[in-house]
């Protein structure tokens, strides 16, 4: 028989995967239930009334709004930091 560890490996692994398959109630279970998920309360904009979905997107475009400004201030500040570097290394070093 002269198959090496890799063969013994390679068939122990196949094993413990068709062992998982028959522990598995669904296709896509996973470990991951909604409520803890990082996204918080999942939110079906399809169910909305027309009002509701313009105040939905109201909401999503001040979040991005605020992102975006909070982008802004980080890297002008670190464009600052670096400018202020480069100016020190080249007029006082």
């Amino acid at each position: 028989m002269g198959f090496g560890g890799s063969a013994l490996a390679m068939a122990q692994t196949l094993r413990n995967n068709a062992k998982q398959l028959v522990k598995r109630d669904k296709y896509f279970e996973k470990d991951i239930t909604p409520s803890n998920s990082s996204y918080g309360k999942i939110i079906d904009y399809k169910k909305m009334s027309p009002e509701q979905f313009e105040a939905f997107k109201q909401k999503l475009r001040q979040k991005e709004i605020e992102r975006q400004k909070r982008l802004t201030i980080v890297f002008g500040s670190v464009m600052v930091v670096i400018v202020a570097a480069l100016v020190y290394l080249l007029f006082f070093y």
